[in-house]
């Protein structure tokens, strides 16, 4: 049996009606995240079939340019810039994922991390990807799009 594609740490929090939401907590039951249509309109869809499909398996942690981290299974297809897939274990320090929202190329703003001046690239630019320790593991599908955004911002692909 092949990998999923969708595969977060119990804690790893998505983006509800209701707010943020750690997947953990969403297991069984009907409710919406929010998600990117083929057009680029953003808003909520269902997930459907949200299981715990492994216990305590190894997770990368991905931190953003943002401060942001979230913890996922090495194989978690997101979205780099320009919508190609990548898996979360191919990540590098410098590259740019699909943001939920962004600023238009080159507009100037100042960086909420270090107050100072920063011109958008129109994605999130991961700091580092390091070990994670083990989690709990959960996978899920997304009416209509297949896929979703963590919190932290990010596109990710759903199974």
């Amino acid at each position: 049996m092949s990998e999923p594609v969708c595969a977060l740490a119990a804690d790893t929090k998505v983006e509800t009606p209701e707010g943020a939401m750690t997947i953990r907590s969403l297991a069984g039951k009907g409710v919406s995240v929010f998600t990117r249509e083929p057009s680029g309109r953003v808003r909520f869809r269902r997930l459907f079939e949200v299981r715990k499909i492994g216990e305590q398996q190894p997770v990368v942690e991905v931190e953003l340019e943002t401060g942001a981290r979230f913890r996922v299974a090495p194989y978690q297809v997101l979205f780099k810039k320009g919508m190609s897939e990548c898996r979360a274990d191919a990540l590098r320090a410098g590259d740019e994922l699909e943001p939920a929202f962004h600023y238009p190329e080159g507009y100037a703003y100042r960086d909420d991390v270090d107050g100072g001046s920063r011109a958008s690239t129109r994605a999130l630019r991961v700091n580092a990807v390091t070990p994670g320790g083990t989690a709990d593991i959960f996978s899920f599908g997304v009416n209509r799009t297949g896929c979703f955004f963590l919190t932290a911002g990010v596109l990710c692909k759903a199974t």
